[in-house]
């Protein structure tokens, strides 16, 4: 899993002192899967760089992700007895800061169609 800084775009989301966590939690959620907390906390803890991460740097990265509209709970399921814990996912929101964050905008204007372009155009203008 590649965990790079990417030199293409500069979003928010993958800037700052939470910017490693935060690429993290994205790839660990974006095939598609539905996670707990402790579950995306166990994942980061088997990556080289993540051992020494705390389960409470986990929750509140994945809690503040949420508020800002990354990620949504899509669904609980029980954990001990008496209590559920919350799913998440990544919204398409999220899914697409991810790619864009692989690719670049300058290479996409050199090798993209005409009719790519259009489309891309349109969809800046219906903003």
């Amino acid at each position: 899993m590649a965990r790079k800084k990417s030199k293409c775009s500069n979003f928010k989301v993958f800037s700052g002192r939470e910017a490693r966590l935060n690429r993290v939690i994205f790839q660990i959620l974006y095939p598609t899967k539905v996670l707990a907390s402790y579950d995306m906390y166990k994942e980061i803890r088997r990556l080289k760089g993540f051992r020494h991460i705390q389960y409470r740097s986990v929750y509140r990265r994945v809690e503040a992700l949420e508020k800002q509209g990354w990620i949504v709970q899509n669904g609980t399921r029980p954990a001990q007895p008496g209590w559920d814990t919350a799913l998440y996912s990544l919204t398409p929101r999220a899914k697409a800061a991810l790619r864009l964050d692989k690719k670049s905008i300058d290479d996409f204007l050199q090798t993209a169609t005409d009719e790519q372009l259009c489309r891309f155009i349109d969809a800046l203008d219906e903003q």
